[in-house]
C-alpha cells in the first residue's frame, strides 16, 4: 500500500473517531434517581393545658405510662376510654374493674414517691385537696404534673374534654357527655315546679359532725331538684368556710323537710355517732325530717364525691326520696 493511501485511511479513522466521541459526550447521560429522606407526616403534636393549680403543663405527645393519685379522677379517665399504669388507694372508694390490679403506689393521702418515680411516669393527675405537696418532688424529678379539682357538674364536663385529649379519646369523652346530658334533662324535667323542700346535709365523722353549706357535689344535685339548703347561711366554721359548726338548737329553728347524712369513713362508726350524739336528744326527735322520717344516710360514692358519668344515679336516688309520687319510691 502507497504512503499516501495509508495517509488517508488514517485520516478518516480520525474524522470517524472525532464524531464517535462527538455523539458519546452529547447524549444524555443516565441518572440514577435519588430517593428523598422520608419525612414523618403523623408526627404527635404537643398538649399544653393550665390545671386547677394554675400549672401550665405541656405534654410531647400522648402519655403511656400515666399514675392517678385519686379514684375520682381515675375512674373518669377511664370513663373516657383512657388507661393509666398505676393508682393510689383510699378506703372505702371504688374504682374501675378493669383498673383494680393496676400497680399501687400508697394511700391517696400517704403516696409513695419513691415507688412512684420508680415506674417514670409520663404524667401523675392528682387532687388539688391531697396532693399539691408533691408538686417539689415532681418538678425536680421532670415528671409533668397535674392538679385537678372534681367537684361540679361543669367541672365533670371540664375534665371529661381534658381527660379525652389526654388519652386520645376525644370523641368517645363527647359521647358520654351527651348521653349523660341527656339523662340529667330527662330527670330533671319531671320536677314539680310548685314545690321547694327544705333540707340540711350533715357531715358525720367518729369523732365531729358538721353542716354543710356549699362546695359539695350533693348540694348541687339537690339544687338541681329545686331543693333549698337552708344551712346556707349559717355562719362559716373557721377552719372550713363550707361548712357550719354543728348546733342542734340552731337546726330545730330551721326546722328542714328533710335530712341528709353524709359519714365520712366507716359506716358503722357513722352510725354510732348518730345514735350517741343525736338519736337520743329530744330536740332532735322533734324535728319535722324525723317525725316524719324523712331523714337518710345518702351514699358517700354518689353525694360526697363527684360520681363522675353516675352524676344522673345521684339525680335519681335523691328524687326518688325527695318526690316519690313523680319517680317512685327509693331505699
Amino acid at each position: 500500500m502507497s504512503s499516501s493511501k495509508l495517509t488517508k485511511i488514517c485520516a478518516y479513522s480520525l474524522i470517524i473517531c472525532h464524531f464517535v466521541l462527538l455523539a458519546t459526550s452529547c447524549s444524555p447521560s443516565t441518572v440514577t434517581p435519588t430517593t428523598p429522606e422520608s419525612v414523618p407526616l403523623d408526627q404527635p403534636e404537643p398538649l399544653s393545658f393550665e390545671d386547677d393549680a394554675g400549672r401550665e403543663i405541656t405534654l410531647p405527645q400522648k402519655p403511656q405510662r400515666i399514675v392517678v393519685l385519686s379514684p375520682q379522677l381515675l375512674n373518669l379517665l377511664y370513663a373516657v376510654g383512657g388507661r393509666a399504669v398505676a393508682r393510689a388507694t383510699s378506703t372505702g372508694e371504688t374504682v374501675p374493674e378493669t383498673a383494680e390490679n393496676l400497680e399501687d403506689v400508697g394511700g391517696m393521702t400517704t403516696v409513695h414517691t419513691e415507688k412512684l418515680l420508680a415506674l417514670k411516669p409520663d404524667l401523675v393527675i392528682g387532687s388539688t385537696v391531697f396532693h399539691r405537696d408533691l408538686a417539689g418532688v415532681l418538678d425536680e424529678s421532670r415528671v409533668p404534673f397535674a392538679l385537678f379539682k372534681l367537684g361540679t357538674y361543669s367541672d365533670l364536663k371540664e375534665k371529661a374534654v381534658l381527660f379525652g385529649k389526654i388519652a386520645g379519646t376525644e370523641g368517645k369523652a363527647k359521647e358520654e357527655l351527651v348521653k349523660l346530658d341527656r339523662q340529667m334533662n330527662q330527670l330533671t324535667a319531671k320536677v314539680p315546679a310548685n314545690q321547694a323542700p327544705t333540707f340540711i346535709m350533715l357531715n358525720v365523722t367518729p369523732s365531729s359532725i358538721s353542716v354543710q353549706r356549699q362546695n359539695m357535689i350533693g348540694l348541687e344535685v339537690a339544687a338541681m331538684l329545686k331543693m333549698k339548703n337552708v344551712a346556707e347561711t349559717l355562719p362559716a366554721s373557721d377552719t372550713s368556710p363550707s361548712t357550719a359548726p354543728f348546733s342542734l338548737e340552731k337546726i330545730v329553728e330551721l326546722n328542714p323537710d328533710f335530712i341528709f347524712i353524709l359519714i365520712h369513713g366507716a359506716r358503722t362508726e357513722g352510725e354510732h355517732k348518730i345514735r350517741s350524739d343525736l338519736a337520743g336528744q329530744p330536740a332532735w326527735a322533734s324535728l319535722r325530717a324525723v317525725k316524719e322520717n324523712r331523714l337518710a344516710i345518702l351514699p358517700s360514692d354518689l353525694f360526697l364525691s363527684n360520681p363522675g358519668f353516675r352524676l344522673n344515679e345521684s339525680v335519681e336516688y335523691l328524687a326518688k326520696l325527695v318526690y316519690p309520687d313523680v319517680y317512685g319510691h327509693g331505699k
